[in-house]
């Protein structure tokens, strides 16, 4: 068994050519899963040389467009080429997930056009059995499970455990994740400011991905720090959940001017002691200690 981490967009909603909106790969023995899918993400997959097709299941931290912008296009990527061959995708995410995937995927949704000519058009039932797929053609049905603070989702060989973070409430429910196997912990913190749910979630993992939008002590007004987190609040998260790695994502242009790049990283260390990466599109995430004789 082989668990794997690839940072597909590690962006936010201001468009960058070289960051996607939120989402990163997991790759498990045989099993590709997506935390997040915002624009961009497909593309991105597709360029680590995996298909939709391949991918079973998506977690969706929270509703926002850049953490879920891609989710018509997944679903509906992976059923056209999946050509009847593949399961629906599995969806968990928080409410209202259900009542958005009837809205985009249903007869009256927003692709309820575009499905009915691919389920019914004489063209395209040609195209679709040239593929190998058998008449008649079913619509997508995602099977979507809401999830809150606490839920767990179980599969062998992993475990999916719930916490809800704070950013958007009360207009959206915000989440973290943390991914268990019994070759490593990843913890996906989604969008938040500080706070001990996602702390006491970390506990003791190895690979953090932690939201870092902002750089601590420029930006001071509560409208902001009360609902998402900069550089030093990713390290105290890390520090006190005693993670191994720290990751940041959730990059804004600001952070990336010369200099400041640095300066952020010196800082964190200064509160963190353990590994810290500065998160990049297509970046392998490497689980354990980080030593030179790793480096290519």
């Amino acid at each position: 068994m082989s668990l794997s981490l690839t940072l597909l967009g590690t962006g936010t909603p201001a468009p960058l050519v070289h960051r996607a909106g939120s989402g990163y790969l997991i790759q498990l023995e045989k099993e590709s899963l997506l935390f997040d899918c915002g624009p961009g993400t497909i593309r991105r997959l597709l360029e680590t040389g995996i298909s939709p097709t391949q991918i079973s299941t998506l977690f969706l931290t929270h509703l926002h467009y850049d953490h879920c912008v891609d989710y018509g296009y997944l679903v509906l990527n992976r059923w056209d080429q999946g050509v009847g061959k593949i399961p629906d995708l599995e969806v968990y995410g928080p409410p209202p997930i259900q009542h958005m995937t009837e809205l985009l995927f249903s007869e009256n949704g927003a692709y309820g056009p575009d499905l009915s000519g691919r389920t019914k058009h004489p063209g395209s039932e040609f195209i679709y059995e040239m593929r190998g797929g058998v008449l008649p053609r079913k619509r997508p049905e995602p099977s979507v499970t809401e999830v809150a603070h606490g839920s767990v989702v179980e599969k062998d060989p992993w475990r999916v455990t719930t916490a809800e973070v704070v950013h958007c409430q009360p207009q959206l429910t915000c989440l973290a994740y943390r991914f268990d196997t019994s070759e490593g912990s990843i913890v996906f913190g989604g969008d938040t400011a500080p706070t001990q749910a996602l702390t006491d979630l970390a506990q003791n993992a190895d690979i953090l991905l932690h939201m870092c939008h902002m750089i601590n002590g420029v930006v001071t007004d509560s409208r902001i720090t009360d609902s998402c987190s900069g550089h030093l609040d990713a390290a105290r998260t890390a520090r006190e959940a005693n993670v191994q790695t720290l990751v940041l994502v959730h990059i804004t242009e600001q952070l990336e001017q010369t200099g400041i790049r640095e300066r952020i990283l010196a800082e964190a260390a200064g509160i963190f002691s353990g590994q810290i990466i500065f998160g990049e599109d297509l970046l392998n995430i490497p689980l354990g200690t980080i030593s030179p004789e790793k480096i290519r």
